[in-house]
């Protein structure tokens, strides 16, 4: 029994001897680790086309231009990205963001000449305002003018004695005597008539007279009709040409209906009428000339 326990005592030292070198040299030997592999991210393929020539960026990096009509393509990454594209002249501008998603090729339309378009139409209309507006004060203005021109006439007009009447060349006083005249004293009134240097004023034919009415004319004047001792004058419109002043029914230089009548002409209605020579009530002397010119 003492042997079996010695030989198995010396069996195990021998084991021990044999397995210490063996575990010493283990340690000497590096342990290896797997190697770490980078995984490049995916890449896709972006086709640019411009319907105009352009310049564009993508991602704010300059790319070149692009004919019109004409496509270029660049390498991008996965994700989202920033197309930009101007016209040569720099006036039309497109941005598109896009987002790649999945490896391959993505189209990207840029369409300026819609842009420019726009832009076109919105710049013709505001020179078509502008020059509307041009005419607009072009005519204010000129309407200013006339109207200055007109008062301008007005007043010369109105500080003239006479008035020619364009059609027939007649030049007539301004206004009547403003009284109450009988024919006589009427014929007697133009004929002593001595107004802007001339002489030769007479009473006006009823014709004559009947040639200076205008239903249109809205001169003002005034009117008597009170009766005698007892004025009543009243302001009254008078349908007569070149703004005369009258006053009342203007006798004229015809013989009337009957023997020892005159005509006479009411501005107010175009009303003639044949008056007896002594007549004076309402009745006035408007005078005229012919010109010699």
């Amino acid at each position: 029994m003492r042997k079996r326990e010695l030989v198995g005592w010396a069996l195990a030292t021998a084991l021990m001897t044999t397995a210490l070198p063996a575990l010493a040299q283990q340690d000497d030997v590096p342990i290896l680790h797997p190697k770490n592999q980078t995984t490049k991210p995916a890449s896709a393929t972006l086709l640019v086309t411009c319907d105009l020539a352009c310049n564009w960026t993508l991602d704010g990096e300059a790319k070149g231009r692009i004919d019109a009509g004409g496509s270029i393509k660049a390498k991008v990454e996965l994700g989202q990205h920033v197309v930009v594209a101007t016209t040569e002249d720099s006036l039309d501008k497109v941005e598109n963001e896009i987002e790649i998603k999945t490896p391959g090729q993505t189209i990207v339309h840029i369409a300026l000449q819609p842009i420019r378009d726009v832009r076109l139409k919105a710049e013709q209309q505001a020179r078509d305002k502008a020059d509307q507006e041009a005419r607009d004060k072009a005519a204010r203005e000129q309407r200013e003018k006339d109207r200055q021109e007109r008062e301008r006439v007005a007043r010369e007009e109105a500080a003239r004695p006479t008035w020619t009447d364009p059609a027939t060349g007649l030049i007539w006083a301004k206004k009547d005597n403003d009284s109450n005249v009988t024919w006589q004293q009427a014929d007697t009134y133009c004929r002593s008539l001595r107004l802007a240097g001339y002489s030769d004023w007479r009473l006006p034919t009823i014709d004559e007279l009947h040639g200076i009415y205008d239903s249109s004319a809205n001169a003002p004047g005034q009117m008597d009709i009170g009766s005698p001792g007892h004025p009543w004058v009243q302001p009254m419109t008078f349908l007569v040409k070149g703004n005369l002043q009258l006053s009342g029914v203007e006798w004229s230089s015809s013989q009337g209906d009957v023997w020892g009548e005159v005509w006479s002409f009411g501005f107010n209605g175009n009303l003639r009428q044949s008056n007896p020579r002594g007549l004076h009530y309402y009745l006035r002397a408007l005078c005229v000339r012919r010109s010699r010119e």
